[in-house]
């Protein structure tokens, strides 16, 4: 066993001997000298608050015997352990929580022993009626208790929580009044180590806290003393708290004597009420400072809420500073290298460049150089200009492309002509690599551009002020509590009225479908589990939930191949690209066969990847479209992109080069404008970008050009959609595209796809 792993056992052996010993205090405690109900709240608290059931199990049955070895109280015991084990198995084989109703209405039957033994008449029914009783209410208090302190760390009780609290430490004091050692009363050993403590915290605490356990204590036999000579403890350590600690004991001793000799609260004043008093203060004086400011950090943090928000906006905004600073680097970016494109020379530049090259390389050793370039310079440089004119144009030049003129004049026409082709080669080599160039520094600009703007983005985003509900916190904390899930943490936080929950669940409770319900009916609209990852607490998830967007989708797609094609050149996709957008896509790669099939799938992987990354529509068109250009020349592709916002059913829909779509509503079917030319033609492109606001049944349906060549024209196809009645947008797709094929006499002429995106509205659900 290595280190960590004794560490570890320590705790665990510790964890369990305190259980031991606060369930033999609690057994100690009766009302009255006579009613003993409060032992076997513990044993199921700390089952609820999941401890495990068989140490538990252990555990209580050892405090029982603390208090002897009968018959009927051995019965008693086992069958009170035995009746919570078989309900506890029952709810875990059946998978059905556990709540805080269900263990009182076990609690209950646990009992059936100790009724048995009791009810043998009409008092002892009462007197078993009223042992029940005061057992369930201290057991209902005790829930609430361990629930809050697993889960909030003994910070942020709400009044509930707070009075439970004050129950059980009422309780825990009753069973401490009646154990002593050597006259020695232990109750007033903890209660005055613990208001020292406590005036560290809070005096207001401290001294509730005095009431609270001097009531306690008075339960057994109806007797105020220890009400009376806590609240003296309370008062004196109140006065003294912030003065030299030599008039803090001298006060409190001094209280002891006077309230025990001279007020006599008490029949009988013992000297060991003395010592006890001087154990408690030893015992707190010799606890180091490092260790008294730990504890007392732990459970001073009653703002934290107030805290942390105020940390994470503050974060926040210094993180949206340094986003935009680094938003404009990237900026500054895109505009260096849009600087960078050398771009082409005019065509008067080309020729101008051209004929010097000409002339010094021809003419410098020709003996009519002066005649033809001083005597007839206007003449001879307008027949060079002319020629090299027309050999960019042609790409190659002849000896008859040559003007009669220049050429009876020309003495070096046959070097001219094959340098010139020469040239003109050279220069359509250059200008090749730099249109490439230029494209290279295009895309890298405008992907500069485009996380430019991602940046700016997530800049806004983060800018908005986080706000924190912690009223909805402890109502939903009720909540799950009673639906039997043991949630130990939860953070709730509104942000651009997009509402967050995280919650820290026990792997053993998640109910996933529960835990959507819960959430949702505490916030009064619908929330999704967007998230489940593992905790670095041992044994719980982390689980994130959103307010559901409005609208949902389905989607059908129907393709057929090219009769004697091979493959299809049609590609589609249907992605979520974050919480609330969809992105859809149909892509026609040109052609049928292997490589439309390539450029297609091509188009669409650039497409998605830049979508998902976060550039916008504009500049992820513009960065496929170089790509695409760059590629190849013969890599065309038609492209429908359609991007739907969840939350409110606005729909852009981006075509390039494909064919019409339609938007097909209750009763009528609206026309999608074709879009311009296909990507990969031209550098500069023009997309054609529709807007929609859709509603609840509505169709999105594209389609590649292999469908609407099918029909006679765009007319006849708009009314074959609008007079069908489907409500499944496979079978609309299918029933599309099986009119499409038995048009073309069942051999399809192109790829045909029909892509068919449904909006759902799930009120209307």
């Amino acid at each position: 066993m290595d280190k960590a792993q004794k560490i570890n056992a320590v705790k665990k052996i510790t964890k369990y001997l305190l259980f031991l010993i606060s369930m033999i205090i609690l057994n100690s405690a009766s009302l009255n000298n006579d009613l003993q109900p409060f032992g076997f709240a513990m044993f199921f608290a700390l089952v609820w608050c999941n401890q495990n059931i068989f140490l538990v199990s252990i555990t209580y049955f050892l405090s029982n015997l603390v208090f002897g070895i009968s018959e009927i109280n051995l019965i008693c015991c086992i069958c009170t352990i035995l009746v919570f084990l078989f309900f506890y198995f029952l709810h875990y084989k059946l998978k059905k929580p556990l709540n805080i109703w269900l263990i009182l209405v076990y609690g209950f039957l646990s009992q059936v022993a100790y009724m048995y033994f009791n009810i043998d008449s009409v008092d002892g029914l009462f007197y078993c009626i009223a042992y029940i009783a005061v057992g369930l209410v201290f057991l209902l208090a005790t829930l609430i208790f361990f629930q809050a302190t697993v889960r909030k760390k003994f910070k942020n009780f709400n009044l509930e929580e707070n009075v439970s609290a004050f129950v059980f430490m009422a309780i825990f004091a009753l069973g401490l009044s009646t154990i002593e050692f050597f006259e020695i009363n232990l109750l007033q050993i903890v209660a005055v180590f613990l208001l020292l403590f406590l005036r560290k915290l809070s005096k207001n605490i401290m001294l509730l806290s005095a009431i609270v356990m001097g009531l306690g204590a008075s339960l057994n036999a109806f007797s105020t003393g220890f009400l009376f000579i806590f609240c003296s403890y309370a008062l004196i350590i109140w006065i003294f708290a912030d003065k030299n600690p030599i008039f803090l004991i001298l006060g409190l001793v001094f209280i002891d004597l006077f309230v025990g000799l001279y007020l006599q609260v008490n029949p009988i004043y013992h000297y060991q009420s003395l010592i006890a008093l001087a154990i408690a203060i030893i015992a707190f004086l010799i606890i180091p400072n490092k260790m008294l400011n730990y504890v007392l950090s732990y459970f001073s943090s009653g703002q934290k809420t107030t805290l942390v928000q105020n940390v994470v906006n503050v974060s926040s905004k210094k993180m949206n500073r340094r986003l935009l600073e680094m938003a404009e680097i990237f900026n500054e970016l895109q505009r260096l290298f849009d600087s960078m494109s050398k771009g082409n020379l005019s065509e008067n530049e080309i020729v101008d460049t051209l004929v010097q090259e000409v002339i010094q390389k021809t003419c410098q050793d020709c003996k009519d150089k002066n005649r033809c370039l001083r005597l007839n310079n206007r003449a001879t440089m307008q027949a060079l200009n002319n020629l090299v004119f027309l050999g960019l144009k042609k790409g190659k030049l002849t000896l008859m492309d040559v003007e009669d003129t220049f050429s009876k004049n020309c003495l070096k026409l046959n070097s001219i002509i094959p340098y010139l082709n020469e040239l003109l080669a050279e220069y359509k080599k250059y200008e090749n690599s730099i249109i490439r160039a230029d494209s290279s520094r295009s895309i890298i600009a405008r992907s500069l551009g485009g996380v430019s703007n991602v940046l700016q983005d997530l800049a806004n985003n983060i800018s908005t002020d986080v706000k924190f509900d912690t009223q909805n916190e402890r109502d939903l904390q009720e909540e799950l509590a009673y639906e039997g899930i043991n949630c130990r943490e939860i953070l709730i936080y509104e942000k651009e009225l997009d509402t967050t929950v995280a919650l820290l669940i026990n792997n053993n409770h998640l109910y996933k479908n529960k835990i959507s319900s819960i959430v949702s009916n505490v916030f009064n609209m619908k929330m999704n589990i967007i998230s489940v990852s593992n905790s670095e607490t041992s044994n719980y998830s982390n689980v994130i939930l959103k307010v559901a967007p409005k609208y949902d989708i389905i989607y059908g797609i129907s393709s057929r191949t090219k009769a004697g094609s091979e493959s299809s050149g049609d590609t589609h996709s249907f992605n979520r690209i974050d919480d609330n957008k969809f992105l859809f896509a149909l892509c026609d790669g040109m052609g049928s066969g292997n490589n439309a099939k390539r450029a297609s799938e091509l188009s669409i992987g650039i497409i998605e990847n830049l979508y998902k990354v976060g550039f916008n529509s504009e500049t992820v068109i513009e960065c496929a479209n170089n790509f695409l250009t760059m590629a190849s020349t013969d890599v065309f592709t038609a492209l429908d992109v359609g991007i739907l916002d969840l939350k409110n059913g606005i729909c852009d829909i981006i075509k390039i080069g494909a064919p019409i779509g339609f938007i097909k509503h209750s009763d009528t079917t609206d026309i999608i404008d074709a879009g311009a030319l296909p990507l990969g033609i031209l550098e500069e492109l023009r997309p054609s970008i529709s807007k929609f606001v859709l509603s609840h049944g509505d169709d999105i349906i594209l389609m590649t050009d292999g469908i609407l060549d099918a029909f006679e024209n765009e007319e006849i196809l708009q009314n074959f959609i609008n007079n069908l009645d489907i409500k499944n947008p496979q079978t609309l797709a299918d029933k599309i595209m099986e009119e499409a094929v038995h048009l073309n006499n069942e051999a399809p002429n192109d790829d045909m796809t029909v892509f068919v995106v449904r909006v759902l509205d799930k009120k209307s659900n």
